[in-house]
């Protein structure tokens, strides 16, 4: 087995259904792959839409919301490929990119995670590989300032069709199944940037992260976590937090909770007084007090 390609879905019955489609009809008679979808107790049909329309596809269906991390972890276990490849459910391929994937990637000496260029549904780039996140480059993203983070989005450079890169996105990551199996997987107390640690931890074995512009899939980002703000806003806002208690000082990791705590009360500020009759933005409401609350309770 070449390929095991691991999903992870909740909710994303139209996009998911769409996903393996494009996964077999551009891969099959190219590589030998196999496809692991793990549900995290959705409730929209899409599990037993899938056992009907995909029987070759192996179905994991979770009684709660185990999370991104664990729920890939839990994937990988069943897996036999030489290479792992993770992919968000709300992607489509138009390309036989899996494969084109695949052969750079066994042309790539000591190769620790490789990813494609993302596009939105437009056309338009999106941004999936970044330098190692700062104290800087972290407020300026919570504070979205982010057009400001010239270093960290790599705009500093010209970009080449493969360029070797800090971290890339877990939205469609090729990793090569033992190094994904020397760190023990994805680290599974981080919601978020659990995609930027592994590289961190592969680069840190002396493996290399590579982008490549040689080919593209669409990604409409964020469908899955558009279901549940509360869920998405909170372990966004606390995933930075265990991600600097990781790898930055005790400081800046305090400051950073301020700084936090403090963007979350202008946010409630703001939905409360100018956007209060919109259910989305109540349910962000409901978010960004909930994040205060286990802020203030851990």
């Amino acid at each position: 087995m070449d390929i095991s390609v691991v999903i992870v879905s909740y909710n994303v019955r139209e996009y998911i259904i769409s996903c393996i489609q494009s996964i077999y009809k551009h891969s099959r008679g190219k590589i030998n792959l196999e496809v692991i979808v793990i549900d995290n107790n959705s409730d929209d049909g899409s599990a037993d839409f899938i056992n009907e329309k995909f029987p070759e596809v192996l179905l994991i269906k979770n009684d709660c919301n185990a999370g991104f991390s664990k729920a890939v972890n839990q994937g990988f276990k069943l897996t036999k490929g030489k290479y792992l490849f993770i992919l968000n459910p709300d992607t489509l391929l138009i390309e036989d990119s899996i494969y084109k994937l695949f052969i750079k990637a066994k042309q790539i000496p000591n190769l620790g995670a490789i990813g494609p260029k993302l596009i939105d549904e437009k056309g338009l780039v999106q941004k999936s590989f970044w330098r190692e996140p700062t104290f800087i480059n972290t407020f300026l993203s919570i504070y979205h300032l982010d057009f400001l983070n010239y270093y960290k989005n790599y705009k500093d450079i010209s970009l080449k069709r493969l360029n070797e890169v800090d971290s890339i996105s877990g939205g469609a990551i090729l990793i090569p199944r033992e190094k994904f199996s020397e760190l023990n997987g994805l680290n599974e107390d981080l919601f978020w940037m659990e995609d930027i640690d592994l590289c961190i931890r592969l680069r840190s074995c002396n493996y290399s992260v590579y982008y490549s512009q040689d080919t593209k899939i669409i990604h409409y980002s964020g469908k899955s976590s558009m279901n549940n703000y509360k869920i998405s806003i909170s372990n966004q806002m606390l995933s930075k937090l265990k991600y600097f208690n990781i790898y930055h000082s005790g400081l800046k990791t305090q400051t950073l909770k301020l700084l936090i705590l403090i963007i979350c009360m202008l946010k409630i500020i703001l939905f409360s007084i100018l956007y209060p009759m919109q259910s989305k933005n109540r349910l962000k409401l409901r978010a960004y007090l909930h994040t205060i609350s286990i802020i203030f309770n851990n």
